[in-house]
């Protein structure tokens, strides 16, 4: 049925072209054209946005937007039969946006595209939050969190204000209505699909981002606007989802039961989701909530240092756009600055952010009752719309120029906007101030934030949210994933170029977890030595098990850490490969630490001709290491008391080439012909334990007699003993070749430190420790 309402759809836009001239045709993306011109047949799905005059002002818009876009459909003519079929079927009316989504061939688009009636076609791309997350751990908090005191929210509330009365729109990854701070506070929760249609389902959420954002908006204990309501669209199954999930959960938020008679919708709506770049497909429903309204408040985008690296609908320059700080008030690293060069609907250079709120290490809110600590301009957008709900409370009928007058007036930098911080750090009392309400007392002013590290920004154009007639371009002009004018993105927008970290300065890092759920967690383990050894909010995790990760992820950090934990098969697959060799090549920073990557992919060109590291043999059959060189001259010992005591079979691993041996088994220099081919504890894996003492690459399970007196009478106690099995010799190249455990590889444009053991081997001390001397040598 679905393939005979396509065949006839198609019959339809030919006879609709009859008598229409192409004059005014609309703008069809340019990857839909060229899958048109190569004659792809097969259907895709695509919004089709229509040309209508601007509506009028308030909850009526509503009722207008949706009687003009049935209007526009009728102007179809022969094709708006078939249109309205192939909506009832597999489509949505996405009037927010004056457009539908609908499948059809590539053709059938660039016939449609010709109708008058029609403004543009474009693919339904994928919009998403960050998957990074970062290394933090929380409890529930004791006492008020630093993040409602830093912008005077408990004076607020001292006063009266607390969201009374006021509804927040809430599009993310879903929400647990039953945890302990959102508990009655959800007024309605409604999950779409990627087509935007509807989906019933209780309220859920899919990941954690979407009840950690939830928590700041109105959660009990660490929500700005604890008496507010949620109205929450899961727009953003496990962190992703379509331009027409994210514009039908819009549409639903303003007006949830679909009557626009009723007043039953957000009086502000945070979003903490959004793509590098600017996107034009974003402000055309953007202004229609305008227009209704409704203030928009937006993340700014995690895409920082570097300026120009705003995120859209973030920066459109009538949304109030929100970039992170700490809890010293300074920018985050991580943190999107302007200036965006906008062209379209709005044409001219604006600056961005608009304002910083608290976005490191914020403890709210996740599914199951629990609390996490989590960075981002994701967090720090919650904490602004809730700052507005509360104004809101305060001074109910504010009209949007009026709320952005006193929240952008009161701020730390009020004086002087600029692309890193915007006006500054929220300050809710002296807002409501502005308002004409007496708060009380304010909080203690923040610093004007320094941005760090961060390259000085472009020259500051006027302030937003008005462009200048005549902007003035900036010296380095940010890149653009979307294009212009035509609006319609690329499937994968281009990656912000590496940011070049400052000498002496502490790295952001990203940690690749991916242990994939075998023994210790890799996570757990690292994560305090990363963060110590990280700039401030700079620390980020992402579990490779949920998915292949894009370069776009990577090129957002100074330094990578891939970590294998017990992991023996599968460490990096030739796709991991691939993109890390890409991200090397924009001069990248990589460690890959794990006692089994050099046994799975040591016979690849990536370990040999990229890590520069040869694999010798496995397993090294002595659990202490000494460093040397660029590391120091330090004595290791894996498996001790504190550790995760999860290594059986640590690489003995050798140079390539230009790179060096920093760490060698047993004692300093130590030649690899000196070294038995043993496993250092006993391995209660038998499949795995089976696959090594199978492996033609020589491993055995026999333990050395000096390992068992040092090591098994205290992790086993007394009476283990070792499986036993016929030792061998290392295969050396030549006979002085090290039996290293660590080698460095300064190929000139980018680093990597290739360990043969696991991290989360060592103590929390010496695990910090050598992080921290491999740190300082990738960084120099």
């Amino acid at each position: 049925m679905r393939k005979t309402a396509t065949a006839f759809l198609g019959l339809a836009l030919t006879a609709g072209l009859v008598g229409h001239g192409t004059a005014d045709a609309g703008r069809v993306s340019p990857t839909l054209l060229d899958l048109a011109k190569r004659n792809v047949n097969t259907p895709v799905g695509v919004i089709v946005r229509f040309r209508v005059p601007d509506t009028g002002a308030g909850r009526a818009t509503f009722k207008a937007l949706r009687t003009q876009l049935q209007g526009a459909i009728a102007k179809l003519g022969p094709s708006a039969g078939f249109v309205n079929a192939a909506l009832k079927q597999s489509g949505a009316e996405l009037w927010l946006d004056q457009s539908v989504y609908l499948k059809m061939t590539p053709g059938q688009a660039y016939a449609l595209s010709t109708l008058p009636i029609v403004d543009e076609i474009f693919e339904n791309f994928k919009v998403k939050v960050p998957r990074a997350v970062a290394l933090s751990a929380a409890s529930a908090p004791a006492g008020t969190p630093w993040h409602l005191q830093k912008i005077g929210a408990p004076q607020a509330w001292a006063a009266g204000f607390r969201g009374q009365g006021i509804r927040i729109g809430h599009l993310d990854t879903g929400i647990d209505a039953n945890s302990p701070e959102l508990a009655g506070k959800v007024a309605a929760f409604q999950e779409f699909d990627g087509d935007g249609n509807k989906v019933s389902s209780a309220p859920h959420d899919t990941e954690q981002h979407g009840t950690h954002t939830a928590g700041l908006l109105v959660g009990k204990t660490v929500g700005v606007a604890p008496d507010a309501k949620v109205l929450s669209a899961l727009v953003l199954p496990n962190t992703e989802g379509t331009f027409a999930q994210v514009i039908a959960g819009m549409q639903w938020v303003l007006d949830p039961d679909n009557n626009a008679d009723t007043n039953d919708g957000a009086n502000v709506v945070s979003m903490s989701l959004g793509l590098p770049g600017t996107y034009q497909e974003f402000v055309n429903p953007v202004q229609n909530m305008l227009r209704a309204g409704v203030i928009p408040v937006f993340a700014i985008g995690n895409f920082g240092p570097n300026a120009g690296s705003t995120g859209s609908p973030g920066n459109i320059p009538d949304v109030i756009g929100v970039g992170a700080v700490d809890q010293s008030g300074n920018v985050a690293s991580f943190s999107s600055r302007g200036p965006v060069n906008w062209t379209g609907a709005y044409t001219g250079t604006f600056v961005k952010p608009d304002v910083v709120a608290p976005g490191v290490d914020i403890t709210s809110s996740y599914p199951g009752g629990g609390y996490g600590s989590r960075s981002g301009t994701s967090q720090a957008a919650p904490i602004a719309a809730g700052a507005v709900a509360v104004m809101l409370s305060a001074k109910p009928g504010s009209t949007i120029d009026t709320i952005k007058n006193a929240l952008f007036g009161s701020a730390s930098n009020a004086g002087s906007k600029n692309n890193n911080v915007g006006y500054g750090l929220i300050n809710l009392p002296a807002a409501l101030g502005k308002l004409g309400v007496n708060a009380g007392a304010q909080p203690a002013p923040a610093p004007t934030p320094a941005p760090a590290p961060t390259p000085a920004p472009a020259p500051t154009p006027a302030p937003a949210p008005a462009p200048a007639p005549t902007p003035a371009p900036a010296p380095t002009p940010a890149p653009t994933p979307a294009p212009a004018p035509t609006p319609a993105p690329a499937p994968t927008p281009a990656p912000a170029p590496t940011p070049a970290p400052s000498t002496g300065k502490k790295p952001s890092i990203l940690l690749i977890d991916d242990d994939r759920g075998q023994g210790a967690d890799v996570t757990a383990n690292l994560r305090d030595a990363i963060k110590a050894n990280a700039v401030a909010g700079g620390a980020f995790v992402i579990d490779r098990s949920r998915g292949p990760i894009p370069l776009s992820e990577f090129t957002r950090y100074d330094v990578v850490i891939w970590a294998t934990g017990e992991q023996y098969q599968n460490t990096l697959d030739a796709q991991d490969q691939a993109v890390l060799q890409q991200y090397l090549s924009g001069g990248g920073r990589l460690i890959v630490t794990g006692q089994d990557i050099g046994y799975d992919i040591g016979s690849s060109s990536f370990y040999r001709d990229v890590l520069k590291t040869r694999f010798v043999a496995d397993s090294s059959g002595n659990a202490k290491f000494v460093t040397s060189g660029a590391l120091g001259n330090t004595a290791y010992n894996l498996n001790a008391a504190g550790s995760a005591q999860n290594q059986f079979y640590p690489d003995v691993i050798s140079n390539v080439g230009s790179s060096v041996v920093a760490a060698t088994w047993g004692t300093a220099g130590a030649n690899a012909g000196t070294i038995t081919a043993q496993s250092i504890r006993v391995d209660q894996n038998q499949s795995r334990t089976t696959q090594k003492t199978q492996d033609v690459r020589g491993l055995v399970q026999n333990i050395a007699a000096q390992v068992i007196g040092n090591v098994l009478g205290n992790i086993f106690g007394q009476g283990q003993t070792a499986q036993k099995a016929p030792t061998q010799k290392v295969q050396a190249q030549f006979a002085q070749e090290e039996a290293g455990a660590i080698v460095l590889n300064d190929a000139g444009k980018y680093r990597t430190v290739t360990m043969g053991f696991g991290l989360e081997g060592l103590t929390p001390t010496s695990r910090s420790a050598l992080l921290k001397d491999t740190l300082n040598w990738l960084m120099r």
